[in-house]
């Protein structure tokens, strides 16, 4: 279950994450009138930038308009199960995978010795 979800009902103002790509690092001081940059890779040259989900669509227009942006993505949190179900299931995935890998290396050392 996503945090927007959960905070559905509630009077906050709801945030949407976008991926801005850029063509050089100088020009993300540029991106801060339309929402807060919470993450810049200089190397990468993207920035994280949070704004209302009720103007997301205009302020990704308008961020593909500029000449120095290169892409505009939404972020795929809404995508993420953050459940503890899930999560357990996953830890419990990985643990079993552990567990073969290992039992597939010791049955590895026995049959050479």
């Amino acid at each position: 279950m996503s945090i927007n979800q959960d905070l559905q009902d509630t009077p906050i103002t709801k945030r949407q994450g976008l991926i801005v790509y850029l063509d050089s690092a100088s020009n993300q001081y540029k991106l801060r009138h339309y929402g807060d940059i919470v993450y810049f890779s200089k190397k990468m040259c993207y920035c994280v930038l949070y704004t209302d989900q009720k103007e997301i669509d205009q302020v990704m227009q308008k961020l593909t308009s500029l000449d120095f942006v290169k892409k505009v993505e939404k972020s795929g949190e809404e995508n993420l199960d953050l459940s503890s179900s899930h999560i357990e299931q996953q830890i419990t995935e990985m643990a079993q995978a552990a567990e073969d890998k290992l039992l597939k290396e010791q049955e590895k050392l026995e049959h050479l010795s």
